[in-house]
């Protein structure tokens, strides 16, 4: 029986070592303000969000420095006024907006990016898009970037899948040993 247990808690070890170990490097601060960008705006029934590449870049970014609850704050509200506006535009979606609405918009963006010292240099880029560059002038977020970056760890479980069924059928093999043990002591008795 020892031996059986020795088994399991080794298979136990082995798949727990199999799994790659990552730390989310966000904290509360960083990921409110990411639900915060996730939260879509409803313009005249129609929901519009922030596209996915830049809470993706915005992300990557937060993962470089270390936000504090009274800036998550700041810009949390600042993203809900920003929200609020464009639901009281009467509009169904961004491309509507007049150019003063527009000038609305990017004036929050600019306020929220100036929270981290940061600013937002609309329509500058080479290719006229917008992009969010820090107090160094290094482009931290770029609307002509609309690749998702992976941002976490990319769990494979092959691995675990392949040592768990190790694990099962091992585990099948000691149960079937006991019970033809114990089937033979019976007929021994």
């Amino acid at each position: 029986m020892k031996k059986f247990f020795a088994v399991c808690a080794a298979v136990a070890i082995a798949a727990i070592s199999c799994m790659p170990a990552f730390a989310a490097g966000l904290n509360s601060a960083e990921q409110s303000v990411l639900a915060s960008m996730r939260t879509p705006a409803n313009m005249n029934g129609n929901s519009v969000y922030v596209p996915a590449s830049y809470i993706n870049q915005a992300e990557a970014h937060f993962n470089t420095i270390d936000m504090t609850d009274a800036q998550a704050s700041e810009i949390n509200g600042i993203i809900a006024t920003g929200r609020s506006f464009l639901e009281s535009t009467g509009k169904s979606s961004v491309s509507q907006l007049t150019s003063a609405e527009f000038s609305t918009i990017a004036g929050y963006a600019s306020a929220a990016a100036a929270v981290l010292d940061m600013s937002v240099p609309v329509g500058t880029g080479d290719d006229g898009k917008v992009k969010i560059v820090n107090k160094n002038g290094e482009v931290v977020i770029d609307e002509s970037n609309n690749i998702i970056k992976p941002t976490g760890s990319e769990l494979d479980l092959t691995p675990v899948l392949a040592l768990s069924v190790t694990a099962g059928i091992m585990l099948t093999a000691s149960a079937a040993g006991v019970l033809a043990k114990k089937a033979l002591k019976n007929e021994e008795a």
